[in-house]
């Protein structure tokens, strides 16, 4: 009797056991299961009312993405989109207020809780771009979507704001358990270049995603975007007057062309470039291009050095004016188109300090130019997208010195800048193959 009883305590505390452990097992599930059935569903909705309106909706959350990428050769189906991060991302275009207007209307139709944000207090007045547009929607069902809005800009590029812009922005999203910190995009401004999309269906739902994933993955991480200080531009001029000659006006042109070709070459190279010397001046400080500065000035760092820069430029109608330095220190390349000069200073890393050389061609003299170190950014600069320093007026105030807004015609390269140093010569048995000076 004593044994049976003994058997019948211990298949009913293994019974209760086995129930506590299935217990947890749906516990541990029903988050994954609830959220998949969540995203799902509102992801969906969300596909159906873009659909309806013609909109392109982007899937580009980073963990979907990665997924793409890791089971683009796998035959076996699993929840892609149960891997987004919170909130999911996506990206859809801006077509106008009115279109706006009826796509909040048609999601609030589906019961989601619908926060625009707008591009109320900027940084600086974008150029192009009016103030108090959508820059973003906050969707609330049963989770939560960031959707950001990709503008498109005059230098044929996507641009999206900063969700600062909008001073509600903080406490909307912490109305939701979110931050800015949590946010995938819209930490900063950001400029994208288009990109092609393909069609996808992924869980039963179809969505576009980014053709080439790892290129706009990459871009995505570097897309920061700072606006030309317009209200500093007028200034300026309001200050120094504005030179509207027949020649200032044509040599603007030219060497915004100039800069257009060079752009356009680079980048066919995949080499990362910026505006610098007196091309950087210009832009930050007026907003243009200095009309008696004659020549433009890009840099680009050591590292994304290419053999193929010189060839390249020679193809596309350039003429190599000189060549100085080495690879390892103090390279200078110039060009010529016309009577147009193109400089590219190739800038080396050294502890806390940035520096480009230079080089006295008579005298095989060699200076060196001190920066702090900086980052780069987007900008748009005479409907360009291209790169400068982010922390530019630290930038311009090394080169410059602290009255870079008063304009200075009468400039010596190897004195006038206070961060120039010089530092040393150029071995004399060394002068044919680092001071290269062309006809």
């Amino acid at each position: 009797m004593k044994k049976r009883s003994a058997i019948h305590i211990c298949l009913v505390g293994g019974l209760i056991l086995l129930i506590a452990q299935l217990g947890l097992l749906v516990l541990l599930l029903y988050p994954y299961n609830q959220h998949r059935t969540y995203i799902l569903k509102d992801v969906g909705t969300l596909v159906n009312i873009t659909s309806k309106l013609h909109m392109s909706l982007f899937a580009v959350d980073s963990e979907v993405l990665q997924n793409f990428i890791n089971t683009k050769n796998e035959i076996r189906k699993q929840c892609i989109l149960c891997e987004t991060r919170y909130p999911a991302t996506f990206i859809t275009l801006f077509r106008g207020i009115r279109q706006s207007g009826e796509f909040v209307a048609m999601l609030e139709d589906a019961k989601f809780h619908v926060v625009v944000l707008q591009n109320t207090n900027p940084p600086e007045v974008p150029s192009g771009i009016s103030i108090n547009i959508p820059i973003c929607y906050l969707l609330k069902r049963n989770t939560v979507i960031h959707l950001v809005l990709f503008h498109e800009r005059e230098g044929n590029y996507w641009w999206h704001g900063n969700l600062l812009s909008d001073p509600k922005a903080i406490p909307e999203l912490s109305a939701l358990g979110l931050s800015v910190h949590g946010v995938q995009m819209m930490k900063t401004e950001g400029a994208f270049d288009k990109f092609e999309t393909e069609l996808v269906h992924t869980d039963g739902v179809p969505m576009l995603i980014p053709k080439d994933i790892p290129r706009f993955l990459r871009e995505a991480s570097c897309s920061r975007f700072i606006e030309c200080n317009h209200m500093l531009a007028d200034s300026f001029h309001r200050a120094h007057g504005k030179d509207t000659t027949h020649e200032a006006l044509r040599f603007v042109h030219r060497a915004w062309k100039l800069l257009s070709r060079a752009k356009t070459l680079l980048d066919k190279l995949g080499v990362r470039f910026w505006i610098s010397s007196g091309t950087c001046l210009g832009y930050f400080r007026q907003c243009d291009i200095i009309p008696y500065s004659k020549d433009v000035d890009i840099g680009i760092f050591i590292t994304d050095y290419s053999e193929q820069i010189v060839p390249e430029f020679l193809a596309h109608g350039f003429t190599l004016k000189h060549w100085f330095g080495k690879v390892n220190d103090s390279l200078e390349l110039s060009f010529s188109s016309g009577d147009l000069k193109l400089d590219i200073f190739f800038f080396y890393e050294d502890g806390r300090f940035i520096w480009n050389g230079g080089t006295q061609a008579k005298s095989g003299k060699k200076f060196k130019y001190i920066f702090p170190r900086f980052t780069l950014c987007w900008t748009e600069f005479l409907e360009l997208k291209v790169r400068v320093p982010c922390e530019t007026q630290a930038y311009i105030e090394s080169n410059y010195g602290s009255d870079w807004f008063t304009p200075v015609t009468r400039w010596d390269w190897k004195s006038s800048p206070p961060n120039v140093r010089e530092n040393g010569e150029w071995p004399a048995e060394e002068w044919p193959q680092v001071m290269r000076v062309y006809n």
